[in-house]
C-alpha cells in the first residue's frame, strides 16, 4: 500500500511539474490558457490511482547505466505453504492505521463535499424568479449553481445596484456558467478529498479557483468595459457582503473571493488580456497531452555499458536482456528497503547459490527472491513482502554471464510463536500419536521468533510420523492466527488421520 501511494504522489508531482514547465515554455498568460491546462492536469490526477494500479506502462529508456533500484512495486509469488496454511493477513497494523486515518480524513471532506453540494441544489430549488432573474435570501454575492445546466442567482438586493454593476455582475457570472466553471470546481474538490495527503491536491483547488474568476474577468474586459469601473463593481459586491456579515460559501460555487484584492490589482495593472493564437493554444495543449501520457504510464528503465562500450538496454526479468543460450550465475546481490540485516541477508544468499548456474534470468531472480524471502520468514518477518527483482549484467566468468540482482524488500513487523494447537479431525475423539510426540517434531517452541522454514519442516516430520504408524492418507491443515498487537501467531494443526492400513 505504502509504495502504491509513493508512486502515485511522485506521478502526481510530475504531473504538476510538467504542466508548470509547459506553461514556461509556451509563455501562456491568459488565465482561461492557464485553467485549461490545469483543468487537464487536474483530470489526469483524478484518474492516475487507476492508471497507476491497473492501466498499461510503457519503458522509458532513460535512466543512467547503474543498478535498477528494484521493482515496479508488484510482490513475486513464491512457493506456498499446503493448502490453508499460515494464511496473511491483509493489512499490517501500520498498514491499517495508515488506512484508518486516511478514511476519517477522506471521509470529511467528502462530507463536507456532499452537504455543499446538497446546499446549493436546494438554494437553487427554492430560487426565486425576479423580473427573469433567480434571487436568493441565502446569497450576498452574485453566485453560479450547477454543473451541466448553470444557473446564476444573485442576492435579493440586486435591483439596488446601478445598471452597469447590473450588467458587469451578470456578464461575469454568465461567463462561469458558460465555461462550467462550477463543475471543474466541483472536481477540484473531490480531487482534494480523496488526495488530501498530496499537496498537489489543495494546490489546484485554489489556483484553479483564482484563475477561474481572472478568467471571467479577462472576459469582461474583452467587451470594452473600462478596468477602473470594472474595479469598482467587484469592490462595491465585496462591501455588500462585508455588511451582511457573513457570506454563502457552498462548494461548487463561485463568487468573488479572498483573492479580490489581487484580482483587482491584476485588473487595474494589465487591463484587457492579449489574445492567444490558436497555434500556441494546440502547441500547449499536444504538450501537456504527451507529458500528462508519459508521466501516467512510463515506468524507467535502466541502461548499461558492454565491455566493447556499446550501450546495452537491461530490462527487468527480460530473458532477452542479456545473452541467450549461456549460463546465468549470481555475481552480487542488492537489497533495497529500510531492513534489518541486509548484509547479512546479501552474504548468506550469495553463499546459498553460489556455483550455482541457471539456464535464464527469469529462474535465477526467482530463484533468489525466493532465497531472500525465506531467509526473512526465518527470522520471523512472517509479512514480508518481496518486490520484482531487477536484474543487471555485470560481465562474463567463462561460458557463464554473471549478474546483479536488486530485490527491494518490506520487511513488516516480526512475529514469534504464540501457542501450537494440535485438533484431531472429527474433534473429540483421541489421536492415535499423542500430541506430545507430535509437538516434538517442531524444532520451535512458544515465544521463539516464528520460521516459516522450521514450521513446514516440522509439518513434514508429523506426516512421515503418521505414514511409518499406517496413516498413509493422513491429512495436516495448518491454521495461523496473527495478533498484530503483541506481534504473536497461534498455529493450529487439524489432523485428519484416515483410514489405518498395517
Amino acid at each position: 500500500m505504502e509504495r502504491f501511494i509513493l508512486e502515485f504522489s511522485v506521478r502526481a508531482a510530475l504531473l504538476v511539474a510538467g504542466t508548470a514547465f509547459i506553461l514556461y515554455l509556451t509563455r501562456l498568460r491568459a488565465a482561461a490558457a492557464k485553467h485549461t491546462m490545469w483543468t487537464v492536469a487536474l483530470a489526469a490526477m483524478l484518474v492516475l490511482p487507476i492508471w497507476t494500479g491497473w492501466g498499461p506502462k510503457a519503458h522509458l529508456r532513460l535512466l543512467p547505466p547503474v543498478a535498477p533500484a528494484g521493482g515496479s512495486g508488484g510482490t513475486l509469488a513464491v512457493e506456498p505453504l499446503p493448502r490453508g496454511s499460515l494464511s496473511l493477513p491483509l493489512l499490517s497494523t501500520r498498514q491499517a492505521v495508515l488506512l484508518v486515518a486516511y478514511l476519517v480524513v477522506s471521509s470529511l471532506l467528502l462530507l463536507r463535499l456532499v452537504v455543499g453540494t446538497i446546499h446549493a441544489r436546494r438554494m437553487l430549488r427554492n430560487a426565486v424568479f425576479d423580473d427573469d432573474v433567480r434571487t436568493s435570501s441565502l446569497c450576498s454575492a452574485p453566485v453560479t449553481v450547477g454543473f451541466f445546466e448553470p444557473v446564476v442567482i444573485l442576492p435579493e438586493k440586486w435591483r439596488l445596484w446601478p445598471e452597469a454593476q447590473r450588467k458587469v455582475v451578470l456578464m461575469h457570472e454568465g461567463e462561469h456558467a458558460r465555461r462550467r466553471d462550477c463543475l471543474v470546481q466541483w472536481l477540484a474538490l473531490l480531487n482534494r478529498a480523496l488526495f488530501w495527503f498530496h499537496p498537489a491536491a489543495w494546490w489546484l483547488e485554489h489556483a484553479l479557483s483564482g484563475l477561474a474568476e481572472e478568467a471571467c474577468d479577462d472576459a469582461v474586459l474583452a467587451r470594452g468595459y473600462d478596468p477602473r469601473v470594472y474595479a469598482e463593481c467587484l469592490l462595491d459586491v465585496a462591501r455588500s457582503v462585508s455588511r451582511s456579515g457573513s457570506r454563502l460559501n457552498v462548494a461548487g460555487m463561485a463568487m468573488p473571493g479572498g483573492r479580490l484584492g489581487q484580482r483587482i490589482g491584476r485588473i487595474l495593472k494589465s487591463g484587457r488580456a492579449t489574445p492567444i493564437s490558436h497555434l500556441r493554444m494546440i502547441s500547449a495543449a499536444a504538450l501537456s497531452l504527451i507529458a500528462c501520457t508519459a508521466f501516467a504510464t512510463g515506468t524507467l528503465d535502466h541502461a548499461r555499458r558492454s565491455p566493447s562500450g556499446q550501450e546495452v538496454t537491461v530490462q527487468r526479468n527480460s530473458e532477452s536482456s542479456l545473452r541467450p543460450g549461456k549460463g546465468y550465475a549470481l555475481g552480487d546481490l542488492k537489497v533495497d528497503g529500510s531492513v534489518h540485516d541486509a548484509a547479512g541477508v546479501r552474504d548468506r544468499n550469495l553463499s546459498a547459490w553460489k556455483n550455482h548456474e541457471f539456464d535464464n534470468i527469469s529462474e535465477l531472480t526467482s530463484a533468489v527472491a525466493a532465497g531472500v524471502r525465506k531467509d526473512f520468514q526465518e527470522r520471523g518477518y512472517f509479512q514480508v513482502v518481496v518486490h520484482k527483482p531487477a536484474s543487471h549484467a555485470l560481465g562474463r566468468n567463462g561460458a557463464t554471464e554473471t549478474v546483479l540482482v536488486t530485490v527491494a524488500i518490506t520487511e513488516g513487523d516480526q512475529f514469534r510463536l504464540g501457542s501450537l494447537l494440535i485438533q484431531n479431525v472429527p474433534r473429540g475423539r483421541a489421536l492415535s500419536v499423542s500430541e506430545a510426540t507430535i509437538r516434538d517434531q517442531f524444532h520451535i517452541h512458544p515465544g521463539d521468533l516464528f520460521n516459516v522454514t522450521e514450521m513446514r519442516a516440522g509439518m513434514g516430520r508429523v506426516k512421515q510420523l503418521y505414514e511409518s504408524q499406517g496413516y498413509q492418507n493422513a491429512e495436516l491443515e495448518p491454521r495461523s492466527d496473527l495478533d498484530n498487537a503483541d506481534h504473536r501467531i497461534d498455529f493450529t494443526i487439524r489432523i485428519t488421520e484416515g483410514p489405518h492400513k498395517p
